[in-house]
């Protein structure tokens, strides 16, 4: 026999299994790339939800703070540039760096608001703020009417954890 008569089936012999190598390396890593998407969106969902229980748990703390705070006065607040232990601070002095930025602060107190049962603890402040105009200019008129000053606070709630989201929110409140 020659070569000319063989048939072209012998002279192919293994393309195709070295076309179908090629085709299941490129099934692997589109299976790979889809798997790794899989996992990363796995992790964005876990992280959303984590910001919304601790969201969940800080809003709760602010709304029973804003409750608390409704019951206060000026006089209820210890001397300027304090707090007492309880959640309550005074004016904090102008040279002093807010107390819901500064990492050393300890004057946080636990909020007993019912909270999901995922969610970190809360915890909140409130910060006397001084008297502020009920009406616009109400504080410049002579008499000055009855109820134009009221005490108004800045009411911080926060929820933390280690590795978690944290959430802090607050609320300008006027008693009334």
């Amino acid at each position: 026999m020659t070569s000319r008569n063989r048939s072209p089936r012998h002279r192919q012999q293994g393309i195709s299994l070295i076309v179908s190598l090629v085709l299941l390396i490129v099934a692997t890593l589109v299976a790979l790339a889809s798997m790794r998407g899989v996992v990363l969106q796995s992790r964005m969902s876990g992280s959303a939800h984590d910001r919304n229980l601790a969201f969940q748990a800080a809003e709760a703390a602010l709304r029973e703070a804003e409750t608390r705070a409704a019951g206060l006065s000026t006089a209820s607040f210890p001397p300027v540039g304090t707090c007492d232990g309880t959640g309550l601070c005074a004016q904090p002095l102008l040279t002093d760096t807010p107390r819901w930025i500064d990492d050393s602060f300890t004057g946080w107190q636990a909020a007993t608001a019912p909270v999901p049962a995922d969610a970190p603890t809360p915890e909140v402040i409130i910060e006397d703020q001084g008297e502020g105009p009920n009406i616009p200019g109400c504080q410049y008129a002579i008499p000055r009417l009855p109820n134009c000053m009221t005490p108004r606070f800045l009411v911080s709630a926060r929820s933390v954890a280690d590795g978690r989201a944290s959430v802090l929110v607050q609320s300008q409140f006027s008693a009334p």
